[in-house]
């Protein structure tokens, strides 16, 4: 196997792991699973840790670890200075307590840098096999999996690529067609798994998850940190739809806003710079619980495939309305309402269902009246939209509309909030 397709041990330095820990954005949480899985692709959290600066430190000394190669013990000297230092009281033995945070962000880091190595040579080497550690410690269903392979883009890799849970040692090992014929190997058959629903104390399903995977593992780590709402995306598709609403309230945390809102700039900007559009997109955010609570009973035989919303690139310059400038300059919106354009479809002022034209309509806060007209800022989203990352929702249009027309004509359905 090439060099670069090695698996690395945690003492030797490996720039893609490091990057993928340090390029985290620090963020306070009580649990692990107070995210979604595919967000831990981006964002670093310590259960337990509340204190923004705790968390920071404890990421920090992670990176050194990764960087200079040291080992657990310097770490949890960092950890008992982090402690003493921000006053925090933790659940479980220091012991316990510093080999989970250590042995999960090193492996996650790991294993996140070795998928974007696998993209890299998957031209080469475009299968992946499962391994697992081989001793008496593997759990069964991941003893189950081992030696399977499958092409680096099937679905399987999406909730299975390792690790699979707390303490899960499993890795993967890449292939070419050549290596499969030297070997004997070949391709396992399509993987049926099966799924467990995830229950809280209170007897609530908060999630669903394949069997042998741990809540909040049903992820890939490095198509997470590669593009954390595609793959938080790919989740939500996955889930029964009442579930999805609830997944999106709990996730899109102010970190993961940035994450959003940052990407989008940085889209916009690479479309404007390009020739033509190359059919990508960028994911702005997801319909919340509410737009889909009333999404439910305004159009109960809408499928979304997708709670995720996209803006295609050969959409994006259209989104700006300079065709409008001469004659409605008023339906133009500012540049700074289309870079927060995630913001704007988090904290809308209300969402209407158009059944003439099977779409949503955002209507943000704030206002692009100023002739006193009565008119209110609208964005408009089309279900189940594809391009070459998946299906989503598609921003197809920006604008604003009089809130009287929207009020009174029968082809609007107010799902959530108040004109």
């Amino acid at each position: 196997m090439a060099a670069d397709l090695q698996p690395q041990p945690f003492g030797v330095k490996f720039s893609e792991a490091i990057d993928n820990l340090k390029g985290k954005l620090p963020e306070t949480t009580v649990a692990h699973d107070d995210l979604a899985g595919p967000v831990h692709g981006k964002v670093f959290t310590v259960a337990g840790a509340t204190k923004a600066d705790l968390v920071r430190d404890l990421q920090r000394s992670l990176v050194g670890a990764l960087e200079n190669g040291t080992t657990i013990t310097q770490f949890r000297k960092d950890f008992d200075q982090a402690v003493q230092e921000h006053g925090w009281t933790y659940k479980g033995k220091r012991g316990w307590r510093t080999s989970v945070i250590f042995d999960t962000n090193m492996r996650s880091s790991h294993m996140a840098g070795r998928w974007a190595q696998i993209q890299a040579g998957k031209a080469r080497r475009p299968y992946l096999q499962y391994r697992t550690a081989g001793d008496a410690r593997v759990r069964p269903q991941h003893r189950a999996w081992n030696g399977m392979i499958y092409p680096v883009d099937d679905a399987f890799w999406q909730t299975h690529y390792p690790p699979n849970g707390w303490g899960c040692r499993c890795t993967v090992r890449a292939y070419s067609q050549a290596d499969l014929d030297d070997k004997g190997l070949a391709v396992a058959p399509p993987f049926e798994g099966k799924t467990r629903e995830v229950i809280t104390r209170d007897g609530e399903i908060k999630d669903r998850v394949p069997v042998g995977i741990d809540p909040g593992w049903d992820h890939n780590v490095g198509q997470s940190w590669m593009s954390p709402e595609l793959a938080l995306g790919q989740k939500l598709a996955r889930l029964p739809r009442e579930l999805q609403g609830i997944v999106v309230d709990k996730t899109i945390t102010p970190a993961f806003q940035t994450v959003l809102s940052d990407n989008f700039k940085a889209f916009r900007a690479g479309v404007k710079a390009a020739s033509k559009p190359q059919g990508a997109s960028q994911i702005v955010g997801f319909l919340d619980s509410a737009m889909l609570d009333g999404l439910r009973t305004a159009a109960p035989t809408l499928k979304l495939e997708s709670s995720a919303v996209a803006v295609l690139d050969n959409k994006t310059l259209h989104l700006e309305g300079t065709h409008k400038a001469a004659a409605k300059p008023w339906q133009l919106w500012p540049e700074d309402w289309i870079d927060t354009m995630p913001e704007a479809l988090r904290n809308y002022r209300a969402v209407l269902w158009d059944s003439k034209n099977s779409t949503l309509v955002v209507i943000p806060q704030g206002s692009l009246d100023p002739r006193g007209a009565g008119l209110v800022p609208k964005m408009v989203l089309r279900p189940n939209v594809r391009s070459k990352q998946g299906t989503a929702l598609s921003v197809v249009s920006l604008g604003s509309s009089p809130a009287a027309d929207l009020k009174k004509s029968a082809q609007y359905t107010l799902l959530v909030g108040k004109l």
